[in-house]
Protein backbone atom coordinates (compact mmCIF):
# COMPACT_ATOMS: atom_id res chain seq x y z
CA UNK A 1 0.00 0.00 0.00
CA UNK A 2 2.32 2.57 0.91
CA UNK A 3 4.42 1.61 -2.07
CA UNK A 4 1.34 1.89 -4.20
CA UNK A 5 1.08 5.58 -2.40
CA UNK A 6 4.32 6.46 -3.13
CA UNK A 7 4.41 5.71 -6.61
CA UNK A 8 1.45 7.15 -7.38
CA UNK A 9 2.78 10.52 -5.80
CA UNK A 10 5.72 10.71 -7.87
CA UNK A 11 3.43 10.68 -11.09
CA UNK A 12 1.64 13.36 -9.97
CA UNK A 13 3.54 15.17 -7.68
CA UNK A 14 1.90 19.01 -8.10
CA UNK A 15 -1.32 17.19 -7.18
CA UNK A 16 -0.13 15.28 -4.29
CA UNK A 17 1.43 18.85 -3.03
CA UNK A 18 -1.34 21.14 -3.86
CA UNK A 19 -3.89 18.07 -1.91
CA UNK A 20 -1.62 18.87 0.88
CA UNK A 21 -2.19 22.43 0.71
CA UNK A 22 -5.35 22.15 0.62
CA UNK A 23 -6.01 19.55 3.44
CA UNK A 24 -4.03 21.62 5.74
CA UNK A 25 -5.27 25.20 4.86
CA UNK A 26 -9.44 26.98 5.52
CA UNK A 27 -10.20 26.36 1.91
CA UNK A 28 -11.10 22.81 2.22
CA UNK A 29 -13.50 23.43 5.38
CA UNK A 30 -14.72 26.90 3.73
CA UNK A 31 -15.63 24.59 0.99
CA UNK A 32 -17.04 21.61 3.36
CA UNK A 33 -19.80 24.59 4.65
CA UNK A 34 -21.12 25.55 0.98
CA UNK A 35 -21.16 21.84 0.21
CA UNK A 36 -23.19 22.01 3.33
CA UNK A 37 -25.86 24.07 2.08
CA UNK A 38 -28.23 21.16 0.49
CA UNK A 39 -28.12 19.65 3.40
CA UNK A 40 -29.39 22.19 5.64
CA UNK A 41 -32.17 23.28 3.21
CA UNK A 42 -33.18 20.07 2.86
CA UNK A 43 -33.55 19.96 6.91
CA UNK A 44 -35.43 22.73 6.76
CA UNK A 45 -37.77 21.10 3.96
CA UNK A 46 -38.44 19.12 6.34
CA UNK A 47 -39.78 21.09 8.81
CA UNK A 48 -43.73 22.19 7.47
CA UNK A 49 -46.17 19.91 5.67
CA UNK A 50 -46.57 16.32 4.07
CA UNK A 51 -48.29 18.56 1.18
CA UNK A 52 -44.91 19.59 -0.21
CA UNK A 53 -43.75 18.28 -3.85
CA UNK A 54 -40.41 16.87 -2.71
CA UNK A 55 -39.28 16.07 -6.29
CA UNK A 56 -40.00 20.04 -6.71
CA UNK A 57 -38.27 20.65 -3.41
CA UNK A 58 -35.14 19.27 -4.51
CA UNK A 59 -35.29 20.10 -8.22
CA UNK A 60 -35.92 24.00 -6.93
CA UNK A 61 -32.70 23.50 -4.70
CA UNK A 62 -30.62 22.49 -7.47
CA UNK A 63 -31.79 25.51 -9.50
CA UNK A 64 -31.90 28.17 -7.32
CA UNK A 65 -28.94 27.79 -5.17
CA UNK A 66 -26.59 24.68 -5.56
CA UNK A 67 -26.15 25.67 -9.62
CA UNK A 68 -26.44 29.83 -9.20
CA UNK A 69 -24.50 29.68 -6.30
CA UNK A 70 -23.00 26.94 -3.63
CA UNK A 71 -21.22 25.53 -7.37
CA UNK A 72 -19.14 28.24 -8.27
CA UNK A 73 -18.31 29.95 -5.03
CA UNK A 74 -16.84 26.59 -3.78
CA UNK A 75 -14.97 25.69 -6.90
CA UNK A 76 -13.52 29.41 -6.48
CA UNK A 77 -12.23 28.93 -3.52
CA UNK A 78 -10.32 26.01 -4.47
CA UNK A 79 -9.17 27.30 -7.74
CA UNK A 80 -7.48 30.49 -6.25
CA UNK A 81 -5.64 28.61 -3.58
CA UNK A 82 -3.95 26.04 -5.63
CA UNK A 83 -2.40 28.98 -7.68
CA UNK A 84 -2.92 32.42 -6.23
CA UNK A 85 -1.48 31.61 -3.08
CA UNK A 86 1.33 30.31 -4.73
CA UNK A 87 1.85 32.95 -6.18
CA UNK A 88 1.45 35.17 -3.18
CA UNK A 89 3.97 33.33 -1.16
CA UNK A 90 6.53 33.58 -4.51
CA UNK A 91 6.47 29.61 -4.42
CA UNK A 92 5.45 29.11 -7.74
CA UNK A 93 8.42 29.98 -8.68
CA UNK A 94 10.12 26.48 -7.49
CA UNK A 95 7.47 24.73 -9.76
CA UNK A 96 8.41 26.80 -12.99
CA UNK A 97 12.32 26.31 -12.13
CA UNK A 98 11.82 21.99 -12.84
CA UNK A 99 11.74 20.97 -16.42
CA UNK A 100 8.34 20.39 -16.89
CA UNK A 101 5.83 21.42 -19.11
CA UNK A 102 3.68 24.97 -17.71
CA UNK A 103 0.32 22.69 -19.19
CA UNK A 104 1.40 19.74 -17.16
CA UNK A 105 1.51 22.17 -14.18
CA UNK A 106 -1.98 23.78 -14.74
CA UNK A 107 -3.15 20.26 -15.23
CA UNK A 108 -2.24 18.96 -12.01
CA UNK A 109 -3.51 21.65 -10.21
CA UNK A 110 -6.94 21.23 -12.20
CA UNK A 111 -6.81 17.61 -10.86
CA UNK A 112 -6.36 18.18 -7.14
CA UNK A 113 -8.90 21.38 -7.16
CA UNK A 114 -11.85 18.99 -9.49
CA UNK A 115 -11.23 15.64 -6.70
CA UNK A 116 -11.57 17.78 -3.56
CA UNK A 117 -14.40 19.87 -5.04
CA UNK A 118 -16.31 17.31 -6.75
CA UNK A 119 -15.87 14.76 -3.78
CA UNK A 120 -17.30 17.51 -0.92
CA UNK A 121 -19.98 18.49 -3.39
CA UNK A 122 -21.01 15.28 -4.55
CA UNK A 123 -21.26 14.25 -0.88
CA UNK A 124 -23.57 17.54 0.05
CA UNK A 125 -25.22 16.87 -3.07
CA UNK A 126 -26.34 13.21 -2.27
CA UNK A 127 -26.93 13.62 1.72
CA UNK A 128 -29.14 16.38 0.49
CA UNK A 129 -31.05 14.44 -1.64
CA UNK A 130 -31.61 11.75 0.47
CA UNK A 131 -33.01 13.88 2.86
CA UNK A 132 -35.10 16.09 0.48
CA UNK A 133 -36.65 13.12 -0.90
CA UNK A 134 -37.14 10.91 2.37
CA UNK A 135 -37.76 7.37 1.83
CA UNK A 136 -39.05 7.81 -1.66
CA UNK A 137 -34.85 8.86 -3.30
CA UNK A 138 -34.31 5.40 -4.53
CA UNK A 139 -37.71 6.07 -7.54
CA UNK A 140 -35.92 9.08 -8.42
CA UNK A 141 -32.30 8.35 -8.90
CA UNK A 142 -32.29 9.33 -12.24
CA UNK A 143 -32.48 13.12 -10.81
CA UNK A 144 -29.43 12.69 -8.61
CA UNK A 145 -27.35 10.87 -11.79
CA UNK A 146 -28.22 14.20 -13.93
CA UNK A 147 -27.25 16.56 -10.66
CA UNK A 148 -23.72 14.49 -10.17
CA UNK A 149 -22.84 14.70 -13.67
CA UNK A 150 -23.79 18.36 -14.29
CA UNK A 151 -21.56 19.05 -10.84
CA UNK A 152 -18.47 17.43 -12.38
CA UNK A 153 -19.07 19.10 -15.72
CA UNK A 154 -19.15 22.78 -13.46
CA UNK A 155 -16.24 21.81 -11.21
CA UNK A 156 -14.55 21.46 -14.96
CA UNK A 157 -15.58 24.47 -16.38
CA UNK A 158 -15.39 26.90 -13.35
CA UNK A 159 -11.76 25.06 -12.50
CA UNK A 160 -10.46 26.13 -15.17
CA UNK A 161 -11.48 29.76 -15.45
CA UNK A 162 -11.03 30.61 -11.85
CA UNK A 163 -7.51 28.78 -12.50
CA UNK A 164 -7.00 31.34 -14.91
CA UNK A 165 -8.23 34.53 -13.16
CA UNK A 166 -6.24 33.35 -9.91
CA UNK A 167 -3.13 34.34 -12.56
CA UNK A 168 -4.52 36.82 -14.15
CA UNK A 169 -5.25 38.90 -11.14
CA UNK A 170 -3.80 39.78 -7.90
CA UNK A 171 -7.44 40.01 -6.57
CA UNK A 172 -8.72 36.72 -8.34
CA UNK A 173 -10.52 35.34 -4.99
CA UNK A 174 -13.02 38.97 -4.89
CA UNK A 175 -13.43 39.41 -8.46
CA UNK A 176 -14.97 36.05 -8.75
CA UNK A 177 -17.26 36.28 -6.16
CA UNK A 178 -17.98 39.45 -8.11
CA UNK A 179 -18.47 37.72 -11.11
CA UNK A 180 -20.33 34.95 -9.05
CA UNK A 181 -22.81 36.95 -7.20
CA UNK A 182 -23.63 39.86 -10.34
CA UNK A 183 -23.33 37.51 -13.50
CA UNK A 184 -23.91 33.90 -12.43
CA UNK A 185 -26.30 34.67 -10.09
CA UNK A 186 -28.23 37.19 -11.14
CA UNK A 187 -27.36 39.47 -14.50
CA UNK A 188 -27.90 35.69 -16.10
CA UNK A 189 -30.43 34.63 -14.54
CA UNK A 190 -32.96 37.72 -15.24
CA UNK A 191 -31.50 38.53 -18.65
CA UNK A 192 -32.55 35.76 -21.33
CA UNK A 193 -30.28 36.50 -24.03
CA UNK A 194 -27.27 37.13 -21.36
CA UNK A 195 -27.82 33.06 -19.86
CA UNK A 196 -26.01 31.87 -23.08
CA UNK A 197 -22.82 33.42 -21.63
CA UNK A 198 -23.07 32.01 -18.29
CA UNK A 199 -21.72 28.88 -17.38
CA UNK A 200 -24.44 28.30 -15.05
CA UNK A 201 -27.21 27.99 -17.97
CA UNK A 202 -25.04 24.84 -19.98
CA UNK A 203 -24.85 23.53 -16.24
CA UNK A 204 -28.64 23.34 -15.55
CA UNK A 205 -29.36 22.61 -18.79
CA UNK A 206 -27.40 19.55 -19.40
CA UNK A 207 -29.22 18.45 -15.27
CA UNK A 208 -32.36 19.09 -17.17
CA UNK A 209 -31.82 16.87 -20.02
CA UNK A 210 -29.99 14.10 -18.41
CA UNK A 211 -33.05 13.69 -15.60
CA UNK A 212 -35.45 13.68 -18.59
CA UNK A 213 -38.06 13.73 -15.91
CA UNK A 214 -41.16 15.46 -15.78
CA UNK A 215 -40.94 18.33 -13.31
CA UNK A 216 -37.75 18.69 -13.97
CA UNK A 217 -37.42 21.87 -15.86
CA UNK A 218 -36.23 25.26 -16.72
CA UNK A 219 -36.78 28.05 -19.84
CA UNK A 220 -35.32 27.36 -23.23
CA UNK A 221 -32.24 24.48 -21.76
CA UNK A 222 -29.57 23.57 -23.97
CA UNK A 223 -29.29 20.54 -25.87
CA UNK A 224 -27.12 17.97 -24.17
CA UNK A 225 -24.83 17.60 -26.78
CA UNK A 226 -24.18 21.50 -27.12
CA UNK A 227 -24.18 21.84 -23.23
CA UNK A 228 -21.34 19.15 -22.61
CA UNK A 229 -19.50 20.18 -26.15
CA UNK A 230 -19.75 24.00 -24.51
CA UNK A 231 -18.42 23.10 -21.38
CA UNK A 232 -15.27 20.92 -22.53
CA UNK A 233 -14.54 24.09 -24.93
CA UNK A 234 -14.72 26.41 -22.11
CA UNK A 235 -12.27 24.42 -19.95
CA UNK A 236 -10.27 23.88 -22.66
CA UNK A 237 -9.96 27.39 -23.68
CA UNK A 238 -9.00 28.22 -20.23
CA UNK A 239 -6.45 25.70 -19.86
CA UNK A 240 -4.39 27.02 -22.90
CA UNK A 241 -4.74 30.46 -21.88
CA UNK A 242 -3.41 29.17 -18.17
CA UNK A 243 -0.48 27.84 -19.50
CA UNK A 244 -0.08 30.46 -21.69
CA UNK A 245 -0.31 33.01 -18.78
CA UNK A 246 2.17 30.80 -16.88
CA UNK A 247 4.80 30.52 -19.94
CA UNK A 248 5.18 34.58 -20.45
CA UNK A 249 4.18 35.91 -16.69
CA UNK A 250 7.33 37.37 -14.75
CA UNK A 251 7.33 35.42 -11.43
CA UNK A 252 10.55 37.27 -9.68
Amino acid sequence: MATTTRSSQSRLPITALTLRQLANGKAVRIVALFAAVPVIFALIGLIGSDSVNRVAFVHDLFMNFIAPTVLPLAILILATNALGNEIEDRTLVYLVMKPQPRLRIILEKMLAVGTVATLLLWLGTIVGFVIGLGSDFGNHLQILVAMLIAIWFAVLAYGALFLLLSLLISRALLAGILYTLLWETTIARFIPGVRLLSVRHFVESMYVRIADTPGIRMDDPNRLVSAIVTLIIVAAVAIAASTWRLRTMNLE
